[in-house]
């Protein structure tokens, strides 16, 4: 998107950025309200974030739309995305936010405008329950890993690689990318790789529900990681909206309701976008 100053004929001044960037923004809130429908982009296979039962798009992130957006009286209209190309897709006008279990990276935070962070995203190794060769991140070396196409751990890791590299040590066997994480679990499970790396938060849920079958383990950076709401950089009047939400559902114990709910246990998050951020 073209972003400029506009000299609108003579005398008429100067319109600036911020200005401009306003306008936009409040044109998209104005929108959805006008619409009474939010439309938001997700990649409906990552449970317990969002993901199909009985035909409908339910999760964690499903329901903080729908407890927050009934106060401006909008509905929310959750659109299944491949993940690869959901950035683009949000830019391309597809739909009006990312709401998808989306790990705030550095990268990312260049592209798009994060919201606070609302869970635990920092990335854990995860092994077969009687393997025991993988106790740290360094372990990693030489062996076969699983990440998602498109994720933050498959960037994460390929840049752990380098540093593996880097210290003399080996790099993967090999990695193994996947379209959605049920495939990379199935894998570990019959051998075709040897740790699968994916969010705590959501590897906590694999676990209470599949006992006996995995082991979480080492972190794989000392730098914590968060999941945030996404929105296109010149909306941050629709950016506010959930940001002021989230502050709301923190103060009022709704999140944690929805933590329990969802996970069966709580999480902390900052109360703002961290300033040192992963990848």
């Amino acid at each position: 998107m073209l972003r400029r100053s506009l000299l609108l004929g003579t005398g008429a001044g100067l319109l600036t950025l911020p200005a401009i960037r306003a306008a936009r923004a409040e044109d998209t809130l104005d929108k959805v309200k006008k619409a009474g429908v939010l439309n938001v982009g997700t990649e409906a296979a990552y449970v317990p974030y969002e993901f199909i039962k009985d035909g409908q798009i339910v999760g964690y992130d499903v329901d903080i739309a729908n407890h927050l957006l009934p106060k401006i009286n909008v509905k929310s209209h959750f659109i299944d995305t491949a993940w690869n190309g959901i950035i683009p897709a949000l830019y391309a006008n597809k739909f009006d936010c990312i709401i998808s279990g989306m790990t705030m990276t550095k990268d990312r935070a260049a592209k798009v405008l994060f919201t606070q962070p609302y869970a635990d995203a920092s990335l854990m190794i995860l092994t077969r329950a009687n393997d025991d060769k993988i106790k740290t991140a360094d372990d990693l070396s030489g062996k076969v890993i699983g990440v998602q196409l498109g994720s933050a751990a498959a960037d994460i890791m390929g840049k752990f690689e380098t540093k593996l590299k880097a210290s003399g040590k080996p790099g993967y066997a090999g990695v193994k990318q996947y379209d959605h994480y049920p495939e990379a679990y199935q894998d570990l499970l019959n051998g075709r790789t040897e740790a699968v790396i994916n969010s705590r938060s959501t590897l906590m849920v694999l676990m209470r529900d599949t006992p006996g079958k995995f082991k979480m383990g080492a972190p794989v950076s000392d730098i914590p990681a968060y999941y945030g709401m996404a929105f296109r950089k010149e909306d941050t009047a629709l950016c506010k909206f959930f940001n002021d939400g989230l502050t709301e559902m923190k103060k009022d114990g709704s999140l944690v309701d929805l933590q329990k709910k969802w996970f069966g246990s709580t999480m902390e998050t900052p109360d703002k976008v961290p300033e040192v951020l992963p990848g």
